[in-house]
């Protein structure tokens, strides 16, 4: 995000949308009910007119509050059909919001683009072998009429389980200290499975333990004995293999 002047922010300055490429999707989520969001559905564009016309009517001046909305649409700038940058919209509390903060966002700013705007075709996979996922989404990703597909965790890694660690006595509140417990967590479980590739995420706690989900190939769930695990609840559950990508023109 750059501003482009004292009090201003311009969210899509670093774009050179000149040189072709890029797309701006807008991906419906569950929110409440709004009128433009209900007639315009999906949208996206790859027109360098209408992406640099975006560029220039999408810099802010107002913070927004941080209002208990749900969001009518994830805004995703792509290329090559992976993401780059996205934003969050709803259109009712009249928000965008980045990585960088909240911007009050007027209705008209995504109005005024309605009739410029293409319909993306919505396509969801599901496959039962992760090798057969993960060759899919390759070779989509050659296809020039892909305008976006995520990148599900499965594409790293193979599944997932949970741990529960147990605080020493006496010290501080475990959940309060989350994020710092968990670089050492990591660093024990890299000293311990030396090659083993993983991620750890914080699943709530108490003042005495903290819940911790672990994504990473089965070979490490295997051999896990580092910290408490509840044979039952935290057994290791592989990833289900599904997602949903958008295209330019339908898919088979």
């Amino acid at each position: 995000m750059t501003s482009i002047s004292f009090g201003q922010t311009q969210l899509l300055k670093k774009y050179d949308f000149d040189k072709g490429g890029y797309y701006l999707i807008g991906v419906r989520s569950e929110s409440d009910r709004n009128g433009l969001a209900d007639s315009l559905g999906e949208f996206y564009t790859d027109d360098i007119r209408i992406l640099n016309a975006i560029k220039k009517e999408w810099t802010f001046k107002k913070p927004s509050p941080k209002y208990a909305c749900g969001y009518h649409y994830e805004v995703v700038i792509c290329k090559n059909g992976l993401e780059l940058e996205s934003f969050s919209i709803n259109l009712n509390c009249n928000e965008i919001v980045s990585d960088n903060g909240y911007f009050y966002f007027e209705t008209r700013q995504l109005r005024m683009f309605k009739d410029s705007f293409k319909k993306p075709f919505r396509k969801q996979e599901k496959f039962t072998s992760l090798t057969d996922a993960r060759n899919y989404r390759k070779n989509i990703l050659n296809d020039t009429t892909l305008i976006l597909t995520p990148t599900p965790t499965w594409t790293k890694y193979e599944g997932t389980f949970e741990f529960t660690y147990v605080c020493p006595k006496g010290s501080k509140d475990c959940l309060d200290n989350e994020e710092k417990l968990l670089k050492k967590l990591t660093e024990e479980i890299k000293l311990k499975y030396p090659g083993e590739e993983f991620e750890l995420e914080g699943r709530g706690g108490s003042s005495s333990d903290l819940f911790v989900e672990v994504k990473c190939n089965k070979t490490l769930a295997d051999k896990f004995c580092l910290y408490k695990r509840d044979l039952e609840f935290d057994k290791w559950e592989p990833y289900n293999l599904w997602f949903y990508t958008f295209w330019t023109v339908r898919q088979k």
